[in-house]
């Protein structure tokens, strides 16, 4: 498109209504002028078809400067008469003050007077992060108190000294901080120049001094730019009243203030209507123009309860809820916070909501937008920027607030996010779904991190809170080129520039604008097998070496859940698993090589393509003595797209794709329905002897016992001395332990892991004789798990025999 050659930049806010008939409404500057370094313009505004070619335009009013920058001087007291503690209130309430404005367009110097001056630190010193240790650090001087001469200091020193850094064309401002009356003779003359160059003076007074001697110093009203305190303490209490004014100072027309007329910042569509925001409509209040498209007739709609200066109309959002058309606008200096006002559309357009900031300065409402989730022409959430919020623990610059549009048509607060640096939240814009959920996603701009080159971030959507809380991608302008700047100023990602059936994002920054071309987005599923149903375990009989158990196999299978039409062939990604053995032990009893026992853990890479299944085996290894074959064996997967995934256009996995996978391999050992069972002997008759010798045979007839133990329980006369395996049918372990606590116990293992089945062992339980009564009583219990049964039998006292012999334990299965 061409345009007069006073034209020169196309676009500065656009608009598209992408029914049919598409157009493009845009608005462009005609006259340029600079404030504070931006250029602002006169609106101009296009329409334009879906050939872009140029149909009707109109034009708005003159946008004057809507933002100043600010040169500001603290000019403290540091006399005999203030007293220390008060001298540290005055640091402390400077402090204060520049935290507050941390991302205004305001710098500030600091000047300690008394009977001579010092600069305590210069905008420079401000602008390079210097201020606050310097301020710190600063001695009270404690002398006279000689303001008029300290005021000629601050004009000569720092206003007009170019190496102090100050704006040349800023707006000058003086805040006197005292408690005493000058020392030194009034300078009318100094006055009526400080008058002449628009330099405000405000005059903060303590210590029962007389407000009437000192508030000729302070610029006019002087009686709204003089401030009393009984007592430093005071100074908190004054803070806020001071920011205000100071945001009135940053906002205005020139110093002292005045009435702005009209002009047009952003425009939306709504159906067959365009609407765009007037933000100096009357005194800078702000208000919207709703236009009808192919019409000449516009209609005002404004906030009658509006402050002026508030910007109304700085961002403008259109919706529709249950049938009814809805706008959304911005005044981001309301109250010198920010407010949004949700505008409905009954018989006529009347206020239904405002939502207000939490913070001073913060921009809230410089960026909204709607949100329809789903796609059916409902809108379901409202986003809405604060590009200058600040947060100092953790350091945070810019946040976003998401509200859910309810039926009733009431906004609700959802969620809340913020980023490190950058004036996040400058851009905010709905996305064509980009992973295949069919849910509409997010892109917010973040237009000054990384030392102003940029950066966007992107969120899915996500039903309940609108979009998920953290951010699928972020991309910075310093990964696309070398010489970006203001990355992400304005997003678009409503169209597929390439018919490919995919969301196309353009991308806007300083003089340029970036074409980001999404990719398929593939789902990946992943399986474990086991040839066999459970790990044999027949050959474990704790000899060396180790025993393949089998093969593991491992399978994944790629779907696309986006629907481009792009070439089947070409939809692959490469991925790295690792499998993990054994994961949840400290310890593996599995491993993946046969000589080497260390390695529980392997990773690989595999290629997979679109509607294929794509596998991998490994042979499972484990050596013949393990000391647990109860619990069952942990195998974990997991995967990740690997590559360079930036430079592979084929596709990319989905962030939200569950990767991994699990599956436990069970030993193959008995049921849980056995117990041992011992055949019972009559009462034995023995002689007295040093030992006593039992004999007894345990015998495992059906499948593998689990855990077994035997526990013996003796007379206070006997005290155990071995359980001796005499003879076995197969290797036998057996380990016991006695207990301090309990000299009349004994617990011994039976081959633990587990007791084979068809095993047999012949024991020899021998005790040395302490006591002798006419009886003791011996009682032998056999434990599996939880379950155990005993056998009690007595020993009469005798002199015919010198042994004891039992036959037939037998562990039976019922």
């Amino acid at each position: 498109c061409t345009e007069e050659d006073s034209v020169q930049v196309m676009g500065m806010s656009m608009a598209v209504k992408p029914t049919s008939p598409v157009q493009f409404t845009i608005c462009s500057p005609a006259w340029v002028h600079e404030c504070d370094g931006t250029p602002y313009f006169n609106s101009l505004c296009h329409q334009l078809n879906d050939q872009l070619t140029v149909t009707s335009q109109f034009q708005s009013a003159f946008q004057e400067c809507v933002k100043k920058s600010v040169d500001l001087v603290f000019l403290f007291d540091g006399s005999r008469s203030m007293e220390t503690t008060h001298f540290n209130e005055n640091k402390n309430f400077i402090k204060n003050i520049m935290k507050h404005f941390a991302n205004a367009s305001i710098q500030f110097a600091a000047v300690q007077f008394s009977t001579k001056f010092r600069t305590v630190f210069t905008f420079k010193d401000f602008q390079n992060r210097h201020a606050f240790d310097k301020l710190e650090k600063e001695p009270h001087m404690k002398a006279l108190t000689n303001t008029y001469g300290a005021m000629q200091y601050v004009v000569e020193n720092l206003f007009k000294n170019p190496t102090a850094g100050g704006v040349p064309d800023a707006i000058k401002v003086i805040v006197i901080i005292t408690d005493g009356n000058p020392s030194d003779l009034k300078k009318p003359r100094l006055l009526k120049e400080l008058d002449n160059d628009a330099v405000i003076r405000y005059i903060i007074v303590g210590n029962e001094v007389k407000i009437e001697n000192l508030m000729h110093i302070a610029s006019d009203p002087k009686v709204n730019n003089t401030f009393y305190i009984e007592n430093y303490n005071g100074l908190t209490g004054l803070l806020n009243n001071l920011q205000v004014k100071i945001f009135n100072i940053e906002g205005s027309k020139n110093a002292f203030g005045g009435n702005l007329l009209k002009e047009v910042s952003q425009s939306g569509f709504s159906a067959n209507t365009l609407v765009l925001g007037s933000v100096g409509s009357n005194s800078w209040r702000g208000s919207l123009y709703e236009r009808k498209v192919n019409s000449k007739n516009e209609t005002e709609i404004f906030d009658p309860h509006m402050e002026k200066d508030s910007y109304m109309g700085y961002s403008v959002a259109a919706g529709m809820k249950n049938g009814v058309s809805l706008y959304f606008s911005g005044a981001p200096r309301y109250s010198h916070k920010g407010q949004v006002v949700f505008f409905r559309k009954d018989a006529a357009w009347s206020v239904t909501q405002r939502l207000d900031s939490e913070q001073i300065g913060s921009y809230y409402g410089a960026e909204i937008c709607v949100l329809d989730l789903d796609s059916d022409g409902e809108t379901d959430f409202l986003l809405v920027g604060a590009p200058l919020f600040h947060q100092t623990q953790p350091r945070r610059e810019g946040k976003i607030y998401v509200y859910a549009l309810t039926a009733a048509t009431q906004l609700v607060s959802q969620v809340n996010i913020t980023a490190f640096t950058g004036r996040f939240g400058s851009s905010i814009t709905s996305l064509r779904d980009l992973n295949g959920d069919s849910l509409r996603d997010v892109a917010v701009g973040a237009p000054l991190e990384d030392e102003q080159r940029g950066a966007i971030y992107i969120y899915l959507g996500q039903e309940k809170m609108g979009i998920q809380q953290k951010f699928s991608q972020h991309i910075q302008a310093r990964k696309l080129s070398d010489n970006l700047q203001h990355f992400g100023v304005s997003i678009d990602g409503r169209m597929d520039m390439e018919q490919n059936g995919l969301t196309d994002i353009i991308v806007g920054g300083h003089g340029k604008a970036v074409l980001l071309r999404t990719r398929p987005v593939f789902s990946v599923s992943a399986n474990i097998n086991f040839e066999h149903p459970e790990i044999n375990i027949d050959n474990f009989d704790c000899s060396n070496g180790d025993i393949n158990l089998g093969k593991l196999t491992v399978c994944f299978q790629m779907t696309e859940k986006t629907n481009s039409s792009i070439d089947t062939a070409t939809k692959a990604i490469t991925i790295t698993y690792e499998l993990h053995l054994d994961s949840v032990r400290p310890k593996s009893r599995a491993f993946l090589s046969k000589t080497t026992e260390a390695l529980r853990k392997t990773s690989s890479v595999l290629d997979l393509k679109v509607k294929e299944t794509t596998c991998a085996k490994h042979d499972i290894y484990m050596p013949k003595c393990v000391t647990d074959t109860l619990s069952p064996v942990a195998i974990k997967l997991k995967f990740s797209q690997s590559g360079n995934q930036s430079s592979n256009l084929n596709g990319i996995l989905d962030v939200e794709n569950k990767n991994f996978a699990t599956m436990e391999v069970s030993l193959d050992m008995c049921a849980l329905g056995k117990f041992f069972f011992f055949y019972r002997s009559r009462a034995l008759i023995v002689m007295e002897h040093e030992y006593l010798n039992v004999i007894l045979t345990l015998s495992n007839t059906k499948d593998d016992s689990y855990n077994t133990t035997l526990t013996f329980y003796y007379h206070k006369g006997l005290s155990f001395s071995n359980l001796d395996v005499l003879q076995a049918s197969r290797r036998i372990l057996t380990n016991c332990q006695g207990d301090n606590n309990k000299p009349e116990e004994t617990i011994c293992s039976v081959s633990l892991p587990v007791f084979r089945s068809k095993t047999e062992v012949w024991y020899r339980d021998i005790y040395k004789t302490e006591i002798w009564d006419d009886t003791l009583s011996m009682t032998i219990a056999a434990h599996r798990y939880w379950v155990f049964c005993s056998l009690l039998f007595w020993l009469i006292a005798v002199v015919e025999y010198c042994s004891l012999v039992i036959h037939g334990l037998t562990l039976k299965m019922f």
